[in-house]
């Protein structure tokens, strides 16, 4: 009996080996499940709300451009000119007299020699006068003299200073040597090509002398922007000529010129 115990006791190295692979493994699979857990509990990602987005819109509206403004009055040394409208006056009829032969005759015609009487006075002379003598005249002065001349000056003749009638610019300008345009440049700098843009036109009065030189020139026909009539006349001064001949000698002639100016938008 006690060797039957004796054998029953007896342990099997096989399963003292199994037994020790089981527990091998269990304590792997443990410690790996452990592990994977601790893990995990690391990896794990909280959910977060979505952001809130709040759009803000802006609207670009394009404002009015604001009206241009006035122009500046005229310079007080403006030498322009206004253009005055000449108006037609009509000849006036001169009623023809009528001829009345007289009824009676004269017997005597007088003497138109006859000198007059110490009674005859001559309006605005003096006593002691000369006969023929202009009225207001000084005594002891020279017959045929000018009234505020001098005593013992002498008598110069006076050229009779005669106006020029203008001649069409299309003549003038057929004996032109030089005639640039206004600078472009000069108009628009101006408040008329820089704001404005309204196009205008000058009207501008010159002669040319002897010489074939531009004088006497002025507006007359204002634009509206009174530096675009001051760059006009700039330009015309600037102008040159062949001197006009007739009858083999330089004259003196005038017209005006118009500048129909646009500027652009």
């Amino acid at each position: 009996m006690f060797e039957h115990y004796m054998t029953y006791q007896y342990a099997d190295p096989r399963r003292r080996k199994m037994m020790i692979a089981a527990a091998t493994v269990s304590g792997v699979l443990t410690l790996s499940m452990i592990t994977f857990a601790w893990a995990a509990n690391k990896m794990d990602i909280s959910k977060v709300e979505p952001p809130t987005i709040n759009y803000i819109v802006f609207q670009l509206a394009q404002d009015e451009a604001p009206p241009p403004p006035p122009p500046p009055p005229p310079p007080a040394g403006d030498d322009s000119e206004e253009e005055v409208e000449e108006e037609e006056i009509p000849d006036e009829e001169i009623p023809e007299e009528e001829i009345v032969q007289p009824k009676e005759t004269p017997d005597k015609v007088p003497d138109a020699k006859k000198k007059p009487g110490k009674g005859s006075k001559v309006p605005g002379g003096v006593p002691g006068g000369v006969p023929g003598g202009v009225p207001g005249g000084v005594v002891g002065g020279v017959v045929g003299g000018q009234l505020g001349g001098q005593l013992g000056g002498v008598a110069t003749k006076r050229e009779p200073t005669q106006a020029v009638a203008p001649k069409p610019i299309s003549a003038v300008m057929s004996q032109s040597v030089y005639t640039p345009d206004p600078d472009k440049g000069k108009l628009a700098s101006t408040k008329a090509g820089m704001f404005d843009k309204r196009p205008c036109t000058n009207k501008t009065y010159f002669c040319v002398d002897k010489s074939g030189k531009t004088t006497e020139v002025r507006t007359k026909k204002k634009c509206y922007d009174p530096k675009v009539d001051e760059i006009c006349r700039e330009t015309v001064k600037k102008w040159r000529f062949k001197p006009f001949i007739v009858a083999g000698k330089p004259q003196k002639t005038c017209s005006t010129v118009e500048f129909n100016l646009k500027f652009n938008k």
